[in-house]
């Protein structure tokens, strides 16, 4: 059975191959929303200015709609991830964000990027949400981060203390202090380290990452997980790291050949019926080849799998430069067709010297006969 499509006449027609969601047995993903109508018209623009809370508002509304098509309901998300370009519009947005979703208790960050496709946009969400009921962990007392379960895969975000008015922590406690964040939270879903199949870094500055890798194996043993990499500002004064992570009890098996290049992780990971990637260009002069030569990883790791490109459930992209958007889509598009997986693009630093593009694939062994959900008249 192929893959079902749906359609919704108030989302944002695409400009690039992308879908807005996708369900694929009872998990539904949803790509990068933003704060625009179906004809990508902003909300709340005056002339020459941005309002931050009127697009986080229509923000939330394209995310209940799209959830709403799927199926979904609001009470059942497990987990956002928010995107912002200007950190003087973060209190605008925490307090759309906090009516949206304190009584949800998902685990939820929010991290910077240089911009996106569409320049005038000034922030993004995606999201994670089930059709089954969901178990949630509050965040125990002194610290951050509540995280959610279902269909046995768990979702938490560590984050570091916030600096206040002191001073601001060097990177290396930070570090430290996520770690530790992160295995009390696993703990508190009867989850260890081993059982995470996927972790997603955020950092202030990439050269610090051998610093984030020494703390990472004494926690960490292999199998590792697979990992993702950005470099990108983050919300907290003086903030230098997030971390998310996504586990499952029992942990996963390790696919695919090597290791990418410095870091202690996986190709892949196979958790069940779920698949997850990341893979980086390797240095080829342009980022249309960067990200053939991402896919083609990619494809090697899902192969292994006894999985296809067709499976993929969604994408998150990161560039090194807008400049290489158009490059970057023309690449992108000679490994999926229509209807597309949803992706969220940001702009952040790469770990890799030389590296344009990463591309970060989550992939489900039904994904080639996911329901689908785009624009009306894509």
């Amino acid at each position: 059975m192929p893959k079902t499509v749906v359609t919704s006449p108030q989302l944002m027609q695409p400009i690039a191959h992308f879908s807005h969601g996708v369900r694929v047995g009872t998990t539904i993903h949803l790509g990068a929303a933003a704060g625009v109508d179906r004809e990508r018209r902003l909300v709340g623009a005056g002339a020459g200015v941005g309002d931050a809370g009127a697009q986080a508002d229509q923000m939330f509304a394209n995310l209940r709609l799209a959830l709403g098509a799927l199926g979904g309901d609001w009470s059942k998300v497990v987990k956002v991830k928010s995107y912002i370009v200007d950190w003087r519009d973060l209190a605008a947005y925490e307090t759309v964000r906090s009516k949206a979703l304190d009584a949800v208790q998902a685990a939820t960050g929010t991290v910077g990027t240089w911009g996106f496709p569409l320049p005038q946009i000034l922030l993004e969400a995606e999201l994670v949400a089930s059709l089954e009921p969901v178990e949630r962990f509050g965040a125990a007392s002194g610290e951050g981060g509540a995280s959610a379960r279902v269909g046995g895969l768990h979702f938490c975000t560590a984050t570091p203390s916030p600096a206040g008015s002191g001073p601001v922590a060097p990177f290396d406690v930070q570090v430290a202090e996520v770690l530790r964040t992160l295995e009390s939270t696993l703990e508190r879903a009867n989850l260890r380290p081993s059982d995470v199949v996927m972790v997603n870094l955020s950092i202030a500055d990439v050269r610090n990452l051998p610093v984030f890798v020494g703390a990472f194996q004494r926690v960490f043993r292999p199998p590792f997980p697979a990992l993702s990499v950005v470099g990108a500002p983050l919300a907290g004064a003086g903030q230098l790291i997030e971390l998310e992570s996504t586990a499952t009890a029992g942990g996963g098996a390790a696919v695919g050949d090597g290791e990418p290049a410095a870091l202690p992780a996986s190709p892949g990971m196979l958790a069940g019926d779920w698949l997850f990637v990341s893979a980086m260009g390797d240095g080829a002069p342009d980022a249309g080849a960067q990200t053939r030569q991402a896919w083609q990883k990619i494809a090697a790791v899902a192969e292994a799998a006894g999985m296809g490109l067709e499976d993929v459930v969604r994408t998150n992209n990161v560039l090194t430069d807008w400049r290489d958007y158009a490059a970057f889509n023309a690449g992108y598009g000679e490994f999926v067709s229509r209807p597309y997986p949803p992706r969220a693009t940001v702009h952040g630093q790469l770990a890799a010297p030389g590296a344009r593009v990463q591309i970060e694939a989550i992939l489900h062994r039904q994904g080639r006969h996911a329901t689908v959900l785009e624009a009306q008249g894509r």
